[in-house]
């Protein structure tokens, strides 16, 4: 939101993005998640709605239309932040960035070719990337990042479990709910004394 702030302090405003706008917590972490987790949320609501004097048959979740909804939510999370910098005069550039000497910016464009901006002032937002465990790095298999679980086609899928910790926790219920197993028996590594 810099880039739009200095674009109504009348600066001419440029964004290099490698991917889509909004970054990671936008289109990967926070909103899909928390769209994942409402989802689990309305799921659990209606597996208990007869503790509120409702009476709900056959309650059934697809956890291939739970994981497009989430990344749809992401998806129109985007697109407003694209609308946003539309409005405010921001040139988006598609690539990878490279501050060089002199106030400019190198910019490696996503189809192809370089270009070089000249700048008073730049804002560095570095983004983030899935951290690999030394003794257990990212195989795809039994060890995935962040974009694979949040866009897993299936519960069948054998990447093992929650790892929240959280006692009622949304994703867990949804899952153990779609393996038809017990939420406390499914958290990784996590023992609830008797």
């Amino acid at each position: 939101m810099a880039a739009i702030r200095a674009s109504q302090l009348g600066m001419k405003v440029a964004i290099v993005e490698k991917e889509s706008l909004g970054g990671i917590c936008l289109n990967w972490g926070c909103i899909p998640t928390k769209a994942l987790l409402k989802s689990a949320q309305v799921f659990d609501y209606l597996n208990h709605a007869k503790d509120y004097g409702i009476e709900v048959a056959d309650v059934n979740a697809n956890f291939s239309e739970v994981i497009q909804r989430s990344r749809n939510v992401a998806e129109g999370m985007s697109k407003g932040v694209q609308f946003l910098m539309k409005k405010n005069n921001i040139e988006v550039i598609y690539g990878y960035g490279k501050v060089l000497p002199g106030r400019r910016v190198e910019v490696t464009q996503n189809e192809g070719g370089i270009k070089i901006l000249k700048a008073n002032n730049v804002i560095l937002a570095t983004g983030g990337r899935a951290k690999q465990l030394f003794s257990l790095p990212i195989d795809g298999n039994k060890i995935i990042d962040y974009r694979k679980a949040m866009s897993l086609e299936s519960t069948t899928e054998n990447y093992g479990d929650c790892w929240c910790r959280r006692d009622r926790c949304g994703v867990c219920i949804l899952l153990s709910n779609l393996r038809n197993t017990s939420y406390l028996d499914r958290i990784y590594g996590y023992y609830l004394a008797s």
